[in-house]
């Protein structure tokens, strides 16, 4: 092909048809920059299309850690509240003098339930290492950041925190009020039997003791509600983008 164009480029010169020449030289040229465009373009294309595979496989393992997610911080949500109504049942059963029976141990063992959140952050270590940019939509690579970056961010510091002051405040004098328990991991339950539950009636440091763990659980009740909500809009707009993506 090139010995080709020489040959006719040759012809025309040794003719003494310059201007005809000129042309040619011009279209030639012109062929070669729409060549080189158009190879351009194709490796543009093919590195789109490999981005666009890296970002769809990693919007699938963030979908996948954020389903599993929502279903560890749900459970914890339940558990919260379950500690709430418990808290509740147990100082009401104490300000008004009921008398024990064994279905408050349930109750007494629920009132101590801390969070030690689970997390996983395999999808968005990947993407770290990727690079965000790998993320094409830019509402749903600022919510990724937002979430993970800020508010799981927030629970673990909230989860370290609760279970700090549970080992150190609360436990020990727990130990104080009760003797045996159990420990039904089934159920993710504990019972506790007081030692003597008449002294709890009176026991305004027991009170103070487990108000402060009310007001705890409520706390991470509410800080559980916005993360919740957070990720369920986040996964609702991955799954979208996964959809327009293939």
């Amino acid at each position: 092909m090139i010995k080709f164009f020489r040959h006719i480029r040759k012809s025309l010169l040794t003719e003494n048809k310059f201007s005809k020449y000129l042309l040619y030289a011009i279209g030639e040229i012109v062929l070669v920059v729409i060549g080189i465009v158009i190879a351009l373009q194709l490796n543009n294309w093919n590195e789109s299309r490999k981005e666009k595979v890296v970002e769809i496989s990693i919007l699938n393992e963030l979908l996948n850690d954020y389903n599993s997610d929502l279903l560890s911080l749900n459970e914890d949500l339940e558990l919260n509240k379950r500690a709430i109504k418990s808290n509740e049942l147990i100082k009401k059963a104490l300000i008004s003098n009921l008398k024990y029976n064994d279905s408050l141990d349930f109750h007494f063992g629920s009132i101590q339930y801390n969070t030690q959140f689970t997390i996983n952050s395999g999808g968005y270590e990947n993407l770290k290492s990727r690079g965000f940019e790998i993320i094409s939509n830019d509402s749903i690579r600022k919510m990724i950041i937002n979430v993970q970056d800020e508010w799981y961010d927030y629970l673990l510091t909230i989860g370290d925190r609760n279970n700090v002051i549970n080992f150190e405040q609360f436990s020990p004098k727990y130990q104080t009020y009760f003797t045996n328990f159990t420990n039904n991991f089934r159920e993710n339950t504990v019972s506790f039997t007081p030692l003597n539950y008449e002294d709890l009636m009176g026991d305004t440091e027991f009170l103070r003791l487990i108000s402060h763990q009310k007001f705890i659980n409520e706390g991470t009740v509410q800080i559980l509600d916005r993360t919740i909500e957070l990720i369920e809009g986040l996964i609702v707009k991955i799954e979208t983008e996964l959809l327009r993506l293939k």
